[in-house]
């Protein structure tokens, strides 16, 4: 079914300041270039927002989220009023550096369940100029605002329950590559008071788990090399937000060491699930690094220090034949049936 009602606000950039701006908006009519633009991200947004979020509960556990408490008010009763208090808790976390921005407010019916979609978009000083002189004006946005439109942040929820419902939602984030790269301090954690499903330590540890069931199976020394070379780059991905796919990527490792460290994942959709990158988390299931010789040596060492501990020394690079060395007080020695 098409958009029932639909609403505007101009977010000013009100985080911390003592005498914060009032915040201005309007109901956007079901016709014209504004509502074209705003139909397709309402039908979009349930394929375009793949990064699965939930609201957080209370600190004391209790079923209550302030932002979510907003959100079911206006979808109760969709006005300028009811979504006012979410433009203005919006404008509590927008900084100088995220700058103005056009809250739009969507709510809908498809197949029993009622869709609403909060969407913010950058917006210039020409907006900003006009509602300073005249309000919030439709024709105005439709002659400024969409001549610059190429990017924006999204969230969806759809659900039937006001009572026990729109607690999980999808979001998606296509000014990632701007200035605003960390979808989840502004948008997510502070605007939203959300989460990813996937937390830290499981989409971490799904993660490192691959990399090492990866570097243990059948394969090329070279791409073995090459995962345990990404394992000790991992400490620089510490608080980044980010799935598997990115991860792997980022580390420029070959094609035939990304499929092997992808196909560790009992599904291929698991590298696609947002998540905080935790190092310690990651190194408590990676802690040590063995390199095997085929004169029968083992070493191993603290996987974060292992070039550290080790000296490695070329002699017959065309044979691949390589000398370590290391100097240090025996402290311990053991036997056992394995390596």
């Amino acid at each position: 079914m098409p958009i029932e009602h639909m609403h505007t606000y101009l977010v000013y950039p009100n985080k911390g300041k003592a005498e914060p701006s009032e915040i201005g908006g309007t109901e956007v009519p079901a016709q014209g270039q504004l509502f074209e633009m705003l139909s397709d991200v309402y039908e979009k947004s349930p394929a375009e927002c793949s990064i699965e979020i939930s609201f957080n509960q209370a600190p004391d556990g209790q079923q209550h989220n302030a932002c979510r408490d907003l959100l079911i008010s206006y979808i109760r009763m969709p006005s300028v009023e009811t979504g006012l208090a979410i433009a203005q808790h919006l404008s509590s976390f927008t900084t100088n550096r995220s700058g103005l921005g056009l809250l739009f407010l969507l709510v809908g019916r498809e197949d029993g369940m009622y869709r609403v979609i909060v969407s913010r978009f950058p917006a210039n000083h020409g907006i900003l100029a006009e509602q300073e002189q005249n309000g919030l004006n439709v024709e105005f946005l439709e002659r400024v605002f969409l001549k610059g439109v190429k990017a924006y942040k999204a969230v969806i929820y759809e659900d039937n329950s006001f009572e026990a419902g729109f607690w999980d939602g999808k979001a998606v984030d296509k000014q990632i590559n701007s200035k605003e790269t960390e979808i989840s301090s502004y948008w997510i954690k502070e605007f939203l008071e959300s989460d990813f499903r996937t937390t830290g330590a499981m989409g971490t540890k799904r993660l490192a788990v691959a990399l090492r069931d990866a570097s243990r199976s059948e394969i090329d020394l070279d791409i073995k090399q090459e995962i345990v070379a990404a394992v000790t780059l991992a400490r620089g991905f510490n608080g980044r937000n980010l799935n598997a796919r990115q991860f792997i990527e980022q580390l420029g490792l070959s094609p035939a060491a990304r499929e092997r460290v992808i196909s560790q994942f009992k599904h291929p959709d698991l590298t696609e699930e947002i998540f905080t990158f935790q190092h310690n988390t990651f190194a408590d299931q990676l802690p040590y690094r063995s390199v095997e010789l085929n004169s029968g040596a083992i070493l191993t060492g603290p996987a974060g220090q292992f070039d550290n501990i080790f000296d490695r020394e070329e002699m017959h690079a065309e044979d691949g034949v390589v000398r370590y060395s290391t100097v240090g007080r025996e402290t311990g020695a053991k036997l056992g049936k394995k390596k």
